[in-house]
């Protein structure tokens, strides 16, 4: 009996500390490159993946989105379990189901969800070390949460980022807020889209306002300069997760 190739779609968490970011590279250990070897494993044919977002080396997911189509001949049951038998301890497939032909996690995608995590305190948190981004000195959350709120609305993004194709630089930012517990401060930020290093060149700049050494109010003067080198440096890689990609059907 001949099996129907077809079209799946998941969800998968990974920790970014030992990979060169999601991207297939020739050389480096990337996200997509374990996932693709799983499934090569599993089905004997060479499968290539699609993803929501393509995260930079070091940056954490819950919520990735991922598609590919295959050929298996057991459950879909099985194939979850399988797929998270042969992968690596810092990948994990968390959902698995079959999506229509013509589905794809990032065109199809209505808005992306990155959360940013800060410790904030003298001293480093040993046990998240490689989930959030320590800052000894005293932050002002009401300043940072100001200044975030200049980023809602449709605005050209051009000072925090570069597109990853064409020259588009607009960007919808629907949320863009900082909560704290403790000594921890989350920056939860969606948006349609992100430009490359958009999320970490803006906690980059809104620290700075914490930090007393600009006004929140800058923030909207840096997005009508327009110019990269107007924001902060990048926020570290480490503290900063993809949690959550939304479609038309769970909008």
């Amino acid at each position: 009996m001949e099996h129907a190739r077809r079209r799946y779609r998941a969800v998968v968490a990974y920790d970014g500390t030992d990979f060169w970011g999601f991207q297939l590279q020739a050389r480096e250990r990337t996200v997509q490159g374990e996932i693709e070897k799983a499934l090569n494993r599993l089905t004997g044919s060479p499968i290539r993946i699609d993803a929501a977002g393509r995260t930079d080396a070091g940056v954490h997911a819950t919520g990735q989105v991922i598609a590919f189509n295959a050929v298996w001949k057991h459950s879909l049951p099985d194939l979850h379990r399988a797929l998270n038998a042969v992968l690596p301890d810092d990948i994990v497939v968390q959902r698995l189901e079959i999506a229509s032909t013509t589905f794809h996690p990032r065109f199809d995608a209505l808005s992306r969800t990155y959360q940013y995590q800060i410790i904030n305190q003298p001293w480093p948190d040993v046990l998240l070390r490689r989930y959030a981004w320590h800052i000894a000195k005293p932050l002002d959350g009401t300043a940072m949460q100001r200044a975030a709120s200049y980023l809602v609305g449709e605005h050209d993004f051009a000072s925090f980022g570069k597109p990853p194709q064409g020259q588009n630089t607009v960007r919808r930012v629907l949320r863009a807020d900082w909560s704290t517990e403790n000594t921890r401060l989350t920056f939860t930020i969606t948006a349609n889209a992100f430009l490359y290093r958009m999320v970490r060149n803006i906690v980059g700049t809104l620290v700075q306002a914490g930090m007393g050494l600009m006004e929140p109010e800058a923030v909207q003067q840096i997005l009508a300069e327009r110019d990269l080198k107007k924001s902060a440096p990048p926020a570290p890689a480490h503290g900063l997760c993809l949690v959550q990609v939304t479609y038309p059907e769970e909008a």
